[in-house]
């Protein structure tokens, strides 16, 4: 009895061992991404990964009339089958062999890069004040980074003196900007404290208005910020003396909902129902109705005007 006993614990040991294994190489969700080489056409790799063309234009947004240039990264698609499963698996196993050593997380997004041997894009051109230090967060890939920053994984590579793809969370990787606008750059450097400010900012000013309202409010704020006009940090903004109501009464001290959070990043990302504008004020309360006279009325929305 005591020999089974034995058997039967040591079975279960080996049993839940390999099953972690297996889910452990399993899990890393990969995406492929390759490099365009001089020559290529779509036809041709998409032959060579056995995917459909279509399926290939559709994942990487491509227009029948749209050129592949050199360089550029396009998303190999990957069916759910076993034989996906099998390349995938063939692909960690290889990662997981090189000399570097690689630790995976479970139920996370990687992005393999295919021809890690591409000729490296020239990064000398690129100005240091064009480059910003960022810290990578949960499920960031080297894709998505490179879509969100303008640019492409062969740069950031580059700019980062790497040859794979992974990504570690909080790890501080260089990025560059000199392709963004200045409102992209402003929302890819915006802190967790400007963000509480800014939401603090439009719930005081505007929690009773609509939606639409409150994002208008966030984004005066931000076209004040990117104005040479006024100070260039939402702290200097939003203090600065005699604009803001909601500074003046001590409602800006008020902790903001989900709706100013949301309205905030809504204006961050590049929402601005104003169009531009650089002020707004309701003629009902307003003290100083007078200094808006003169300036171009840009819209209303709920009690606001928002005038330019």
């Amino acid at each position: 009895m005591l020999k089974i006993k034995i058997f039967t614990i040591n079975f279960l040991i080996s049993f839940i061992i390999v099953l972690l294994s297996v889910t452990v190489i399993a899990a890393p969700d990969l995406s492929l991404i390759y490099v365009i080489q001089q020559g290529d056409t779509l036809s041709e790799i998409a032959a060579e990964y056995d995917v459909d063309i279509n399926k290939l234009k559709a994942v990487n947004n491509i227009s029948n009339k749209a050129n592949i240039k050199m360089g550029d990264e396009l998303i190999i698609p990957q069916e759910k089958s076993e034989k996906s499963k099998n390349k995938k698996k063939l692909l960690f196993k290889e990662f997981n062999s090189t000399k570097e050593e690689l630790s995976f997380t479970i139920n996370t997004h990687y992005a393999a890069r295919i021809n890690p041997g591409h000729q490296a894009p020239n990064i000398d051109k690129i100005p240091e004040d064009k480059i910003i230090n960022y810290y990578v967060g949960p499920g960031d890939t080297l894709y998505d980074l490179a879509r969100d920053f303008s640019t492409t994984i062969g740069t950031i590579l580059a700019l980062n003196n790497r040859e794979n793809s992974f990504l570690r969370s909080g790890e501080r990787i260089r990025l560059p900007i000199n392709n963004l606008t200045s409102h992209q750059i402003l929302n890819q450097r915006v802190s967790k404290q400007e963000l509480d400010l800014l939401a603090r900012a439009v719930y005081g000013e505007s929690r009773g208005e609509p939606y639409a309202g409150q994002v208008a409010v966030a984004a005066v704020i931000i076209n004040r910020v990117l104005s040479h006009q006024f100070p260039d940090t939402f702290a200097e903004v939003i203090y600065q003396g005699g604009q803001f109501s909601a500074v003046s009464d001590g409602q800006i001290n008020l902790s903001p909902n989900q709706t100013a959070y949301r309205a905030a990043r809504e204006a961050l990302n590049g929402s601005d129902p104003t169009n531009g504008a650089l002020y707004f004020y309701n003629p009902k309360t307003a003290t100083r109705v007078s200094f808006f006279k003169g300036r171009r009325v840009v819209t209303k929305i709920g009690d606001h005007v928002f005038v330019e």
